[in-house]
C-alpha cells in the first residue's frame, strides 16, 4: 500500500504545469531538516499531493515517486536528497488550505508549520482531499 505525502512548490519556481509537461522531474532544493526525511521515508510508488504555495495555497495535482530518495545534485554540501515524480494528474478541482482548516485539521503539518516542503499525508485526509475535489468548495 502507498504512503501519501504533501510537496509544496512555488508555482512562479515549478508548477503543476511545468510537471505536466516534463512528465517526470527530481524534486529538489529542499533544505530544511524535517523535510529531508520526508524525502527520504517516500518509496517507489507513493503518490504526493502538489501544492502551489505562495499566493494560491492549495493541491493542485498528484504525482507518483518513481525513484528513491537520492543526493540532490542541487546541493553543494551533500547534506540534502531528492526523489524523482512523475505527474498523474491534475486535480479536477484544486482544494485549498481554507478548506483544510475548515474540515479541523488543525493537528496536519500544512496547517501547523506552515512553511514545511515536504511531509507525510495521514490516509484519511488523503482520502477527503479527493473526496472534496468533486464536491464544492466548503469556505
Amino acid at each position: 500500500m502507498p504512503q501519501y505525502f504533501l510537496l509544496k512548490t512555488e508555482p512562479t519556481t515549478y508548477s503543476i504545469d511545468d510537471l505536466e509537461r516534463d512528465g517526470r522531474t527530481a524534486w529538489d532544493g529542499v533544505r530544511n531538516h524535517l523535510a529531508k526525511r520526508h524525502l527520504q521515508a517516500m518509496q517507489v510508488g507513493d503518490i504526493a499531493l502538489i501544492y502551489h504555495s505562495v499566493d494560491e495555497r492549495r493541491v493542485v495535482g498528484l504525482a507518483r515517486v518513481v525513484g528513491p530518495a537520492s543526493p540532490d545534485p542541487t546541493d553543494a554540501s551533500g547534506k540534502f536528497v531528492c526523489v524523482d515524480l512523475a505527474f498523474e494528474r491534475r486535480m479536477h478541482r484544486p482544494v485549498t488550505l481554507a478548506e483544510f482548516k475548515a474540515a479541523g485539521f488543525e493537528d496536519f503539518e500544512l496547517v501547523r508549520m506552515s512553511r514545511l516542503s515536504c511531509m507525510p499525508v495521514p490516509a484519511p485526509i488523503f482520502d477527503w482531499v479527493l473526496a472534496q475535489e468533486n464536491n464544492a468548495p466548503q469556505v
